[in-house]
């Protein structure tokens, strides 16, 4: 038997209301087995989510970060100069100052040795010149002076540094003298120097000898010269006669005066008897030769005039002591024949 059209109908329309209203079918989703295998591409794909993820968290951060570091690169870097070290300064002890500002003074070092007493005098007279001008301490003096013995003065040193008590810092400076001039110039030594002194005369030294000898023995001999007017009267009394008497008439202040008058007319005397011997020798070479020779010649004086001048020096006199500005006196020169 046929179906009804009927039915059919309203089962259609049944069937399509009930189509529309039913929410659609989702595809069914596979159940994940806990228990089964991490496979590799599982976790690469979990490492790419995170990667992912972490760039998509900072990414507001490094962008921020760009815009503040532009304005900064556009600025011209002024590329700053190195800086070099500077020297850390040496702190010095005050021993070490002293020594280092008489050491500039350039001290002569003394051997010890005893050929030359003057020597070992001199040698501390030098040292005690740059003290004063340095203005040392007396404290430091004779840690200073030490520095500057050697071979036969340090064996010295060492010796009386023990006997003197081993602290060269406790040691005065004239404790170091008063046994110095013990050992190296003693007072036998320096009474003979006196007496040497005392009894210094030109003799047959030229000025430039005589004064140099003066000076080096006038060390010893303080109370002697012990002003300028003494010491000048000293080094006159020494001269030789034929230089005293003009060196006198012009009074000199001081030695220095007396020096240059005294070199001034050694100088001129020198000079001009050099030009009378050569006078000389040319007027008897000239004689003998007008002689004839089968006649024997009379004994002949030939009288030769020379005049010493003294240069500025005999300007100086008054009008009451030497009336002209030379001096004459005459030679009388025999002939023998031969």
């Amino acid at each position: 038997m046929p179906p009804r059209r009927g039915a059919r109908r309203g089962g259609g329309r049944e069937g399509r209301g009930a189509g529309r209203g039913q929410p659609e079918e989702q595809p069914a989703v596979s159940a994940v087995d806990p228990n089964a295998p991490v496979t590799q591409a599982d976790l690469v794909a979990m490492e790419q989510r995170y990667q992912d993820m972490l760039q998509a968290a900072l990414a507001p951060f490094l962008a921020a970060q760009q815009n503040q570091a532009a304005p900064v690169q556009a600025q011209t870097v002024i590329p700053l100069a190195p800086v070099e070290a500077q020297p850390v300064p040496v702190q010095l002890s005050a021993e070490a100052k002293h020594l280092r500002d008489f050491r500039k003074y350039n001290p002569k070092t003394f051997d010890g040795s005893m050929d030359n007493p003057t020597k070992a005098q001199m040698w501390l007279t030098s040292i005690e010149t740059i003290f004063r001008y340095m203005k040392c301490p007396e404290d430091q003096k004779v840690q200073c002076a030490v520095f500057f013995l050697e071979d036969r003065g340090t064996a010295w040193w060492e010796t009386a540094e023990r006997m003197l008590g081993g602290d060269v810092s406790k040691i005065t400076w004239e404790r170091f003298k008063e046994n110095f001039y013990a050992k190296f110039f003693s007072a036998n030594v320096k009474h003979a120097k006196l007496q040497e002194f005392l009894n210094l005369e030109q003799g047959d030294m030229t000025v430039e000898q005589y004064d140099a000898e003066f000076d080096i023995l006038s060390r010893f001999a303080p109370d002697v010269v012990r002003d300028e007017a003494a010491r000048t009267e000293k080094f006159v009394r020494g001269l030789r006669l034929d230089l005293q008497g003009i060196v006198r008439a012009l009074r000199p202040a001081t030695h220095a005066d007396a020096l240059r008058i005294a070199l001034d007319l050694s100088l001129h005397e020198r000079a001009d008897l050099s030009k009378a011997v050569g006078r000389g020798s040319a007027l008897g070479q000239k004689r003998k030769v007008e002689t004839q020779p089968d006649v024997i010649p009379q004994r002949t004086l030939i009288k030769i005039k020379i005049t010493l001048y003294f240069g500025g020096v005999i300007k100086q006199l008054k009008a009451n002591l030497i009336p002209q500005n030379q001096t004459k006196f005459s030679i009388y020169l025999k002939i023998t024949p031969h």
